[in-house]
């Protein structure tokens, strides 16, 4: 139980990722639903492959991944878990914000958590002592993200964690273990399900599905039914009584809404969809009986919680209770309901302050107790993390904690203030005598009745003027009356001096609360006890009373011990010399004691009383008689067991034990005085039991001084068990990433020899000495290497390349880093292309030369060949153009360049329709390549012009290129000048023209001369 507030999951009905996530406006980041931490340690990789694998990449969540590192290790775990998911992976900066969608990895000599939103990175120094990150990771998670928090504990040795994880739950957040057969490493995961504070425990491939049904709210979507169809206080009465059972803690007196808020949040972890649904759970897992008794044992606390209502005590509470104390008085202080100690060691420090300010050894004691023994375990060790303490002053971590390593341990000054001890408040008996009681935020967890008998056992426990410490939103009730204000706002109360008016009904003698209720509504008391001195006037009455009308008697307990001596005692009792003592055959007449210690015997065995009639015994007055009564002790009703009320009674007055059994008493004096030498060796046998009792003592509290060694020398050992544990852990996980980074070469190696061995391109890799490196076997056939020939260097080997400068070209390229390449022949004419390359590594470093050796010789061939082509088209004294399928001009050869003036550049890209001029009834261009698609070829005659302007005839011949698949690629086209032919055959028609022109002519001369002769004639 704690007292030091709340941070309680409340239910709430799904909603989606975009509503879960926040947009920051000014730099378009999302912020995370809920903050995921993984810790992990040896075996964790695969664990965390199989995580990422399944989640998807949009959930709205941050993960931020903690492991167990080696210093001076880089890790590979970014590059390792790209393979399983697209999320961007980042390694943890100082004050990174953290952002939705992305996963976070912890660097290698730094401690990581979280505040505000943002990543903080502290140094870690080499470990002195236990080194557990995941621990503070998981703390500091808890306080920055409360119910926003998860925690998933994977794979890894030793125990770290599983602190962590209890800040989480008690925060509200959700803590999910991996399960023992999927593990590898169980040493985490262990200590975290023994913890009780796992709320599921799941394989890695499983934790996917209930983290987005955690986001996502799927659980607590029939709540709202939930409270409808059941009857809620049946099973929550049902549920108490398991846990008082299982667990022996009773939670009757918790309020309801409390209850009923832990048990949903239980409920909704488990996915119970009604009251009933959890019972069953119950009945079958036994186990989540401790977890739901943790969940409503609330724990949440820290260092001088309220710095103002501490101040106020130390200004207001701390001088009264000093002023008040003298040196050798103790000041005793009850801190009820301590939970993980914060509060108690807030107490002490402030006490030591205040005792430093007035230079007096003061002796101080602290009480602090807590219903929940884990609690009280961890408080007792006192060790706590930076930030459990980074809200104190640099002094007072400076003062009152030790650093160690990357946490702080109380000092010893302060830690041996404080003495804790499990408690149930309800139950077990108060301290007594104390100044001081702090119980803050406890009672309002606390139905009002309960709320009522704990005050009124404060108020027993409370010295006169002692001092009660509540939290804020706590009152005293009906103990108004009881207690005065010192401070209103802080709920600082003092206690009135004297006893209260209920005070005998509220406390048996014992010490144990009365099971009547406490201020039962009765007539108002007598105006002499409302008077301010009425306590002490009562305490005189009674006193008065009490020897005017009590007999002298004695009350003994069940060792025979006198407890109470009443009236005038002293004359029926014998007192020895020497140490005195308080057992009841030491103080009366031995002649008796038999008598007497039948009748006590007897008492005890049958609850009935004895009376012994005038019997005579020595006093140190000398002898009297008296009637002797001997009666079981009870008072109200109510006796205690073995108890006996001894009465010395005045034989002359009137018999007041009427109904007693009367037993007469007669003994013979020799009898008696061997009774006396019996009883009186059975004392020497006693004192000598008790001689060796003192010895044993004596001897134990040795043995005791030599375990505590040994429990010292063994917590070392322990220590050093968790530091070698750790260092463990982190070579695992380096040899796991290690191995995941082997294999991945292997790999490549394999593809690299695959690759080598396959190729055809001979190719040497050369180190810095001109030594072989690695070599293909496509370059054996030409250079004689061996498997053996490794490390040799490569002038030792021969070749048969004509070519003689091999290695000087290698040495000049590895120093002017300028690639060198070379054809080169073998001596049976293989051509080869040669390169020479500068051998560069993944840093850039240059550490050889690789050379490198193509076979071109039908390459060689094939560009010979291109190359009489070429020279056949180039000289040829036809004109050649070449064209695309569309007529766009490629190629033309010098001919075509002498006999138009268009150059290749001119020509290159224009159309053949540029060169070509049709007239009426001659074909186009496009006619012409449609003949010649169709028929494989045109021939004719076209009129073409030149760069001038000329026009000139031109024979051609149109010829369409196909390619393998039969499908033309190119147009070529052949033509030869043909003006000069043209002109003459013009030359020649026009001469064959005037010539029948003159042979017409002569003709028609011919007949018109025939006429003119036969004239003549006439």
């Amino acid at each position: 139980m704690n007292g030091n507030g709340r941070n309680e999951l409340q239910a709430a009905a799904p909603v989606s990722t975009q509503e879960l996530t926040l947009v920051n406006k000014d730099t378009q980041e999302l912020d995370p639903s809920f903050v995921v931490g993984l810790g992990a340690s040896a075996g964790g990789l695969e664990a965390l492959e199989t995580f990422f694998d399944q989640m998807p990449t949009d959930t709205g969540m941050a993960f931020i991944v903690v492991q167990h590192l080696s210093p001076d290790y880089k890790s590979l775990m970014d590059e390792i878990l790209r393979k399983y998911t697209s999320m961007p992976i980042r390694e943890a900066k100082h004050g990174m914000k953290i952002n939705a969608n992305h996963i976070y990895l912890t660097p290698p000599r730094k401690i990581l958590t979280v505040m505000e939103g943002r990543l903080q990175l502290t140094d870690s120094i080499p470990p002195a002592a236990l080194h557990l990150p995941i621990d503070m990771f998981f703390r500091s998670l808890a306080m920055a993200y409360g119910t926003k928090a998860v925690a998933v504990i994977m794979s890894g040795t030793g125990t770290d964690g599983s602190r962590g994880i209890h800040d989480i739950k008690e925060a509200g957040g959700l803590v999910i273990v991996q399960d023992s057969q999927s593990v590898k490493f169980d040493g985490m995961p262990s200590g975290a399900r023994l913890s009780d504070n796992a709320d599921v425990v799941l394989a890695p491939k499983e934790m996917t599905e209930r983290l987005m049904e955690h986001v996502h709210g799927a659980a607590y979507e029939s709540m709202t039914t939930v409270r409808e169809a059941i009857t809620t206080e049946q099973y929550i009465q049902l549920i108490f009584e398991k846990i008082r059972q299982e667990c022996g803690v009773d939670f009757t007196y918790y309020k309801r809404n409390s209850v009923l808020r832990r048990i949903e949040r239980r409920m909704a972890i488990h996915n119970a969809p009604s009251m009933a649904a959890y019972m069953t759970y119950l009945e079958e897992h036994r186990e989540e009986l401790q977890a739901l008794r943790k969940d409503l044992l609330i724990g949440v606390t820290n260092f001088f919680r309220d710095p103002e209502a501490f101040q106020t005590i130390y200004d207001k509470v701390l001088p009264e209770i000093f002023e008040r104390k003298s040196l050798s008085k103790e000041i005793r202080v009850w801190v009820a309901g301590c939970s993980t100690g914060e509060e108690a060691y807030s107490i002490a420090m402030l006490m030591r302050k205040y005792a430093d300010t007035l230079d007096e050894p003061y002796l101080i004691k602290i009480f602090a107790t807590d219903l929940d023994k884990e609690s009280i375990e961890y408080a007792s060790q006192g060790i706590y993390t930076q930030s459990n303490i980074s809200h104190l002053s640099e002094e007072d971590q400076e003062r009152f904690f030790i650093k160690d390593d990357d946490m702080f341990q109380v000092s010893k000054d302060i830690r041996k203030m404080v003495v804790f001890a499990p408690q149930n408040i309800i139950k077990d008996p108060p301290f007594r005598n104390l100044d001081l009681i702090t119980c803050r935020n406890m009672l309002i967890y606390l139905q009002p009745e309960m709320q009522q008998k704990v005050l009124s056992l404060f108020h027993f426990a409370l010295n006169p003027e002692g001092f009660l410490f509540l939290g804020p939103s706590e009152t005293i009730g009906r103990f108004a009356g009881q207690f005065d204000f010192v401070d209103r706002r802080w709920n600082i109360f003092s206690h009135k001096n004297g006893k209260t008016e209920t005070e005998s009904r509220l406390f048996s003698l014992e010490g144990g609360i009365s099971q009547t209720q406490s201020y039962r509504k009765t007539a108002p008391p007598p105006a002499v006890l409302r008077d301010p001195a009425s306590p002490k006037r009562l305490e005189d009455l009674q006193g008065a009373l009490v020897e005017e009308h009590i007999p002298p008697g004695m009350i003994v307990d069940q060792n025979n011990d006198v407890i109470h001596l009443n009236g005038a005692i002293n004359d029926y009792l014998m007192l020895t010399q020497g140490k005195p003592s308080w057992n009841l055959y030491k103080m009366i007449d031995p002649n008796v004691s038999v008598a007497v210690s039948a009748a006590v015997q007897k008492v005890r065995q049958e609850r009935r009383g004895v009376v012994y009639h005038s019997l005579g015994i020595a006093t140190n007055a000398g002898e009297t008689v008296v009637d002797l009564h001997i009666r079981p002790f009870s008072l109200k009703n109510k006796s205690f067991d073995k108890y006996v009320l001894i009465l010395f009674l005045d034989p002359e007055e009137p018999d007041a034990a009427a109904q007693m059994v009367l037993e007469p008493f007669e003994i013979d004096r020799n009898v008696s005085s061997r009774i006396i030498e019996l009883e009186q060796a059975l004392l020497m046998a006693e004192e000598s039991l008790q001689a060796t009792v003192e010895e044993l003592e004596t001897s134990n509290e040795e043995l005791q001084a030599t375990n505590e060694e040994l429990v010292a020398a063994n917590e070392e050992l322990q220590s050093a068990n968790e530091e070698l544990q750790s260092v463990n852990e982190e070579l695992v996980t380096v040899n796991t990433e290690y191995q995941f980074k082997i294999q991945e070469l292997t790999d490549v190696n394999n593809d690299m020899n695959n690759f080598l061995v396959s190729t055809r391109i001979g190719t040497i890799f050369l180190d810095k000495r001109m030594c072989i490196r690695r070599f293909t076997p496509a370059i054996t056939k030409e250079i004689n290497l061996l498997e053996v020939d490794y490390g040799r260097p490569i002038e030792h080997i021969s070749h048969h390349f004509k070519y003689d400068t091999l290695v000087a070209d290698a040495k000049q390229v590895l120093q002017t880093l300028v690639p060198f390449e070379k054809e080169i022949q073998s001596q049976d004419g293989t051509w080869y292309s040669m390169r020479i390359l500068p051998y560069r590594t993944e840093q850039n470093f240059i550490s050889g030369v690789v050379l490198t050796f193509v076979n071109i010789t039908d390459l060689k061939a094939v560009n010979e060949e291109l190359t009489k082509l070429s020279y056949a088209v180039e000289q040829s004294p036809s004109i050649t153009v070449i064209t695309d399928v569309g007529g766009s001009i490629e190629y033309v050869n010098p001919k075509f360049t002498e006999i138009t003036g268009f150059s290749l550049s001119e020509s290159r890209g224009n159309s053949l329709k540029a060169f070509c001029k049709t007239s009426a009834g001659s074909p186009t261009v496009d006619l012409i390549m449609e003949t010649a698609k169709n028929c494989g070829i045109w021939k004719g005659e076209l009129n073409s012009t030149k760069k001038n302007g000329e026009l000139y005839w031109e024979s051609v011949k149109l010829i369409p290129i196909k390619d393998k698949k039969g499908e033309i690629i190119h147009f070529v086209k052949l033509s030869e000048d043909i003006s000069e032919r043209k002109q003459a055959e013009e030359m020649l028609r026009k001469t064959e023209m005037l010539s029948a022109v003159g042979q017409l002519a002569a003709g028609i001369a011919h007949e018109i001369r025939n006429p003119l002769t036969a004239l003549k004639g006439l």
